[in-house]
C-alpha cells in the first residue's frame, strides 16, 4: 500500500459516508454523522493551533472516554503531533511517573486531576469550545492528503515486570495495517455497530474499538468505561442502538454470567446476529462455554499485545477450542526452547520510550513476548506467562511495583506479591508477608488506601496472608512458585 493510497483512505471513508451516522455518543446523548464528527475534529484542531500547538509537539491526555477524546486522535494525525495516553484512574504516583517519562508542554486533564502539578507545562481548558465561524465542506477533507503515517503517533503505557511503566510507541501506519489485516478475517462493514466501553488510554480502546471500526467503515456506540457497577444495565445501550459487534474482556464475560440476572441481554442476543470478539487476557474455556450457552453468542478469542497489535484470531468456520486462532497474514512466530513466543508482525511497535530495543528483540528481530505457547494446526495456544506480571480485569500489573511501595511503608518485615487465578477478574492480588506484630488490621487498611491513592484501584490487594517465614531459593530470593503451591494446597 503506497503513501497516496493510505492518505486517501481517511478522505475516502469520510467522503463516502458524509451524511451517514458514525458515532452514537451515549455519554452525552449525541449522535454524530461523519460530517458532524469532522466538524468537531476541525474545531478542536483550530483551538489547539490558537494555543500554539504545532507539528512534532507532544500532547498528554489524562481523560476519560468522550467523543472529544476520540476526535483528538484524528486531530493528532492532522497536526502531526504525538499523543501520550494515560489512564486517569491510575494513582497519582503512577500518573506523575508516566507523564514525566516523556516531557510534554501541553496537557489535557480530567476534572479529578486539575490540581496536578507538572512544572513547565500548560494545562489546557476550553479547547472543546465550539467556534461559531466554522464553514466546513466536503472539500476540506483534502487535509487528509498530507498525513504522515510513519512518524510517532501514540505513546501508551504498560506495566513492565520491573515495575517501571514502559511507554509503547506506535505510528499511524501500525493502526491502519493491523486493522485491515484483522478485518480480512471478519469483513466488517457499514452493517457493523461496535460497542465501545474500553478506556481510550489503552490499545484495546484505541485499536480494537476506534481504528478497527473506522477503517472498516463501521459505526461506534460510545459508552463509559466498563466496571462492575455497569453489569446490571450492561445491555441497555447496546439494545437501544442495535449494537451487533462486541469486544468482550474475560472479566466482562464472567461478571455478566454471575450478575446479569435479567432477560434483556439473553433475548436480544438470541434475536440478533451478534459478533462476540474477546481480547485483553486469556479466556477460560469454562467461561466461554457458559457464556455461549446462556446468550447464544459465538465468541472468537484473539491474541493481541500492546507492542505487536493483532497477532491471531479465531473466526467463523475457523475456531479451535483453547486456542487464540490462526496467525494473521504476514505475522511470523517462533518459539524458544522453553516455549516462549517470539513475534514479528507488520505492526510492530517502534520501541519503548527511552529504552534500547536490544533487550526486547532477539538476534533475528523477533519480539520477545514473555508469553508461553505453541502452534497446533497453525492455531496459537497460550500456555501461560514467563514474565512476572499479574493480569487483573485485563490490566497488566507489576508485582514488583506493589512490593516496592509496601516495603517503603515499613510496616511488614518481608513482602511477596503474587497473582492467584480467580474466576471473575482473571487473577487476584495476594500479599504474603512476615511481621512480628500480632495484629495489623488497621495497618492493612492503611496499606490498601495508600495503594489506591498512589498506584490506582487495580493495584488494590485482594488478600493478605501472614507467614512465619517466606520460602527462599538457594540464592536467597523469595520462592514464588513455592508460595503459589502452598496457597493452592
Amino acid at each position: 500500500m503506497n503513501l497516496k493510497t493510505k492518505s486517501n483512505i481517511f478522505q475516502k471513508i469520510f467522503a463516502e459516508n458524509w451524511n451517514e451516522y458514525f458515532i452514537f455518543d451515549t455519554i452525552n446523548s449525541n449522535n454524530l454523522t461523519y460530517k458532524n464528527f469532522f466538524e468537531l475534529v476541525i474545531n478542536i484542531k483550530k483551538n489547539l493551533e490558537k494555543r500554539k500547538v504545532k507539528e512534532d509537539d507532544y500532547l498528554c491526555l489524562i481523560l476519560n472516554n468522550s467523543i472529544e477524546l476520540i476526535a483528538l486522535f484524528f486531530v493528532a494525525a492532522l497536526l502531526k503531533i504525538t499523543l501520550i495516553c494515560i489512564d486517569p484512574s491510575r494513582g497519582s504516583d503512577e500518573i506523575l511517573k508516566m507523564s514525566t517519562i516523556q516531557k510534554s508542554k501541553f496537557y489535557l486533564i480530567d476534572d479529578k486531576h486539575q490540581n496536578f502539578d507538572i512544572p513547565e507545562t500548560e494545562i489546557f481548558s476550553n479547547i472543546f469550545q465550539k467556534n461559531t465561524n466554522l464553514n466546513i465542506s466536503i472539500s476540506d477533507l483534502d487535509l487528509f492528503n498530507d498525513l504522515n503515517y510513519e512518524r510517532l503517533f501514540t505513546i501508551t503505557f504498560t506495566s513492565g515486570s520491573t515495575g517501571i511503566p514502559k511507554g509503547v510507541m506506535h505510528n499511524l501506519n501500525n493502526y491502519l495495517k493491523s486493522s485491515l489485516l484483522f478485518n480480512k478475517r471478519f469483513n466488517f462493514s457499514k452493517n457493523n455497530i461496535f460497542y465501545h466501553n474500553l478506556p481510550l488510554s489503552y490499545i484495546g480502546g484505541i485499536l480494537n474499538l476506534l481504528f478497527l471500526p473506522f477503517f472498516s467503515e463501521s459505526k461506534i456506540v460510545l459508552d463509559e468505561q466498563f466496571n462492575i457497577s455497569k453489569v446490571s444495565n450492561f445491555w441497555n445501550n447496546p439494545v437501544q442502538y442495535s449494537v451487533n459487534t462486541f469486544w468482550f474482556t474475560p472479566t466482562e464475560l464472567s461478571l455478566l454470567l454471575k450478575l446479569d440476572r435479567g432477560n434483556l441481554g439473553i433475548e436480544y442476543c438470541k434475536n440478533k446476529k451478534i459478533v462476540g470478539l474477546v481480547g485483553t487476557a486469556s479466556l477460560r474455556e469454562e467461561i466461554k462455554t457458559n457464556f455461549e450457552k446462556k446468550y447464544d453468542v459465538k465468541l472468537f478469542e484473539s491474541y493481541c499485545l500492546s507492542e505487536t497489535f493483532f497477532v491471531t484470531t479465531n473466526y467463523l468456520n475457523n475456531d479451535q477450542a483453547n486456542h487464540t486462532g490462526p496467525l494473521l497474514d504476514d505475522v511470523k512466530v517462533s518459539f524458544t526452547s522453553d516455549n516462549e513466543i517470539l513475534l514479528n508482525t507488520p505492526s510492530m511497535f517502534l520501541g519503548y520510550l527511552g529504552l534500547s530495543n536490544d533487550e526486547f528483540f532477539n538476534n533475528n528481530g523477533f519480539y520477545i513476548s514473555g508469553d508461553l505457547g505453541k502452534l497446533n494446526n497453525n492455531s496459537l495456544q497460550i500456555l501461560g506467562r514467563k514474565k512476572d506480571l499479574i493480569i487483573k480485569g485485563g490490566m497488566n500489573i507489576s508485582p514488583k511495583r506493589i512490593e516496592d511501595f509496601i516495603i517503603g511503608l515499613k510496616i511488614f518485615d518481608e513482602v511477596a506479591i503474587l497473582g492467584i487465578e480467580e474466576y471473575y477478574m482473571g487473577e487476584k492480588i495476594v500479599c504474603f508477608y512476615t511481621s512480628e506484630e500480632p495484629n495489623l488490621n488497621n495497618e492493612i487498611k492503611l496499606i490498601n488506601n495508600q495503594i489506591v491513592q498512589k498506584l490506582g484501584l487495580y493495584f488494590k490487594i485482594d488478600e493478605f496472608i501472614k507467614l512465619k517465614i517466606l520460602p527462599k531459593t538457594p540464592s536467597g530470593k523469595i520462592n514464588k512458585p513455592t508460595l503459589k503451591s502452598k496457597y493452592n494446597e
